[in-house]
């Protein structure tokens, strides 16, 4: 019998009931994540919107949504840390059936909890994940609700924010990000995350704002800004950062520009970083073998980077080069 028994009522059997639920008929898991949906308990509910998320029971939507609206209510008590509203969010998603309310409720949504020595917002990863939702489902007034949150409390929603505004694409998403990056932001990773989501929107017109951020050789934001480069693999980056690279003194930047150029991923990158290694002071061949090291288990590159290591006939050298790529 499938039904679950009149004694599974602990927490534990429940959860137990809605793991099993992956290998019932469809129509019994519907009707009983139905029933778990309407727990009062948040993380069953959380439990079950996965469910249905992985069964691809589309018929469920109308459920999700009313349990997310349900646990705003008594929040902190029916959801605390907000597992159940985030899973809900992602099995929308999981889905591709969305419901505008959940997200703007979730975009909107602060739920301060009790923590040491001050309360702490558990809503932050929800309103980015609804964010993102937002974006994904092509709400028309996705850039009015997502637009706020660059400038919300929690620093990992507005790196959220940041990241679905790039997955929009638009000219207007591509001017809040720019005007976000020109305020600042006390977090490196928020700017990193505008970065590289202006990248993404059009590499031609933002990567001199990008790369204009090269020249800050203490907060930080060259190093973001050199990674941001490399992960868009933006055509001009190679001379951008090598140019820079040659222009900084300061070591972690110049470490952080290394890095920007192994991740362009190029044959070009590649062989600037090697000829480093074999004709650069040793001073310089260290971050040059722990950037190229992020491709350590590409064999035909590692064998390149040991030939270089090996014609300088440094002991210090091939140390570095041991310690870095393991071989």
């Amino acid at each position: 019998m499938l039904a679950v028994p009149p004694a599974a009522r602990s927490f534990d059997e429940k959860r137990t009931r809605i793991a099993a639920l992956a290998t019932a008929p469809p129509a019994v898991a519907e009707a009983e994540l139905r029933r778990f949906l309407g727990d009062k308990n948040g993380y069953l509910c959380g439990d079950a919107a996965r469910m249905a998320g992985e069964l691809g029971l589309t018929a469920l939507v109308p459920d999700l949504a009313a349990a997310f609206h349900r646990l705003l209510q008594d929040p902190v008590k029916s959801d605390k840390g907000c597992p159940g509203k985030l899973r809900i969010v992602e099995a929308m998603l999981a889905l591709d059936r969305h419901d505008r309310s959940v997200y703007v409720a979730g975009i909107r949504h602060v739920q301060n909890e009790p923590a040491f020595p001050e309360a702490v917002d558990a809503a932050a990863p929800l309103r980015g994940v609804c964010a993102h939702a937002l974006v994904h489902s092509n709400d028309p007034d996705a850039l009015v609700e997502v637009g706020p949150l660059l400038a919300d409390e929690e620093s990992s929603t507005r790196a959220e924010a940041a990241s679905a505004l790039g997955a929009d694409g638009s000219a207007a998403a591509g001017a809040l990000l720019h005007l976000k990056v020109r305020l600042g932001d006390p977090e490196p990773d928020v700017i990193s995350a505008c970065f590289r989501a202006l990248l993404r929107i059009s590499p031609d017109r933002y990567l001199p704002v990008v790369a204009a951020a090269l020249g800050d050789h203490d907060s930080g934001l060259g190093e973001v800004a050199a990674l941001a480069i490399g992960e868009a693999r933006a055509p001009g980056g190679l001379g951008i950062l090598t140019s820079a690279y040659r222009a900084t003194v300061t070591g972690r930047l110049r470490e952080g520009i290394l890095v920007g150029v192994a991740l362009l991923r190029s044959e070009e990158s590649t062989a600037f970083l090697i000829d480093l290694v074999a004709r650069a002071a040793e001073s310089e061949v260290a971050p040059a073998l722990t950037a190229l090291a992020l491709h350590r288990h590409d064999e035909a590159l590692a064998a390149r980077v040991r030939a270089a290591v090996t014609a300088r006939k440094s002991r210090r050298i091939e140390a570095i080069f041991l310690d870095r790529f393991g071989a």
